[in-house]
């Protein structure tokens, strides 16, 4: 199944040991989504897969519609599971990350407004992007946002090369330490740094969505949708800056007390780490699947 270019897919395992959620890197392709599912099959886990499409992502238009259809996918395979069996999210680039912003801001909806207030950051624009969501969420019952939300809370969210920093080109801060690139001077950090915050503003430009950045980054920073979070990402990588995701890493750690693992490479390009690392990748999804499910067992240790 597809909506407006997203690739949804969905396979069920009788008796699962968890529900995967795939979200795709932009532009991905069937094939390498229908790879990326297997690594979960091959682990006798559900999985549902979803993608940002390219012309909304571009747009910078809303993903509200794709997040519902992933969740509405979800929730029909968690109903037929046992309550034991967690949720996982395994996600790429910003393709996936701003997909998973949105079907958050779907679950938030249906939390507490303590809790809301505390993830939708600035107040202002979050405001917004909630009143759309609960229009966008009729499709879907409180008590299957309830449901999602339990199952990924003993669950983890598995990020690979993302959440990708916007930087403008007006945002100074970190200048010459950002992409780390371990052949690179900070002369050459600067450079790329200049370049790149450049074409991202005429980007944020054309589609009119200046705060866009601020506001998907502030999100990062502070959902508490899950506290399980593993970070896979390469000092190499010319769209995710290594130097802000650790800087979001370490502030999730001390200000939320998430429980994050970092897999830190200085050799492979953007999402390329499975392929270049397999036997560490795999042994990521190994640990951080079985974390997941021996959380489910004993509940006191999914906070």
């Amino acid at each position: 199944m597809s909506d407006g270019g997203s690739i949804i897919i969905r396979k069920v395992i009788e008796r699962p040991r968890a529900v995967a959620v795939v979200l795709g890197h932009l532009g991905v392709n069937q094939e390498t989504m229908e790879h990326y599912a297997q690594w979960y099959t091959d682990r006798h886990c559900s999985v549902v897969t979803g993608t940002s499409p390219p012309a909304r992502f571009t747009l910078n238009q809303s993903l509200k519609p794709t997040a519902l259809q992933v969740w509405s996918e979800t929730c029909q395979v968690l109903r037929d599971t046992p309550s034991h069996v967690p949720l996982v999210i395994h996600l790429f680039s910003n393709g996936g990350a701003f997909l998973l912003e949105e079907m958050e801001l779907l679950l938030l909806h249906h939390q507490s407004t303590a809790a809301a207030a505390a993830y939708q950051q600035p107040a202002t624009a979050a405001t917004t992007s909630t009143d759309e969501a609960s229009s966008d969420s009729s499709h879907l019952t409180k008590d299957d946002y309830d449901l999602i939300a339990q199952r990924l809370k003993t669950g983890y969210q598995f990020f690979d090369c993302c959440p990708c920093y916007i930087r403008m080109a007006w945002d100074w801060s970190n200048f010459s330490q950002s992409f780390p690139h371990p052949a690179w001077s900070s002369w050459g950090r600067g450079s790329y740094t200049l370049v790149s915050s450049s074409c991202l503003t005429m980007w944020c430009t054309a589609t009119l969505s200046w705060n866009r950045p601020s506001r998907f980054w502030e999100r990062m920073l502070h959902s508490q949708v899950c506290l399980h979070n593993i970070y896979a990402y390469t000092t190499m990588d010319l769209a995710t800056d290594a130097f802000k995701l650790e800087q979001l890493i370490e502030h999730r750690r001390t200000t939320l007390g998430a429980d994050c693992k970092t897999y830190r490479f200085e050799d492979s390009n953007h999402c390329r780490l499975a392929r270049d690392h397999p036997d560490e990748y795999n042994k990521a999804i190994d640990e951080a699947l079985e974390a997941a499910v021996q959380r489910n067992q004993n509940p006191t240790d999914a906070s």
